[in-house]
């Protein structure tokens, strides 16, 4: 009897990256709900903690966030210029970190869903 190809599993990978939060709004509702949906794209599971200044990441309650939950990663409170370490397990883990890596330089589509939100507040 022949395996289906499309059914092998692939093996369990481990990986991490570290994401600079670099939009004006930081880690807020609807940037938590772009990183849930690319989550559910992917077999892998993702941590994100949140880093302190000396480059280790926070232990405690309110550090580390389910990626597919957004109430987890909004408890983060990560803002512009924070750092996440972003910890992924799972046959396709270093495509889901890639696929996260990319959204986050891209600032969340901010500046798709909102042009003018990065130049402050308009003038009356």
């Amino acid at each position: 009897m022949e395996t289906d190809p499309r059914e092998e599993r692939k093996p369990e990978t481990r990986g991490r990256r570290k994401i600079r939060i670099i939009n004006r709004a930081g880690l807020h509702a609807r940037a938590a709900t772009l990183v849930r949906k690319l989550v559910l794209n992917y077999q892998s599971r993702l941590v994100l903690r949140k880093i302190s200044e000396n480059g280790t990441p926070l232990e405690g309650r309110f550090e580390a966030a389910d990626g597919s939950s957004v109430l987890d990663m909004l408890s983060l409170c990560a803002l512009q210029g924070d750092e996440l370490l972003a910890e992924a397990e799972g046959p396709d883990a270093q495509e889901l970190l890639q696929a996260l890596e990319s959204l986050a330089s891209r600032k969340f589509l901010e500046e798709e869903f909102a042009p003018d939100s990065e130049q402050g507040s308009p003038t009356v």
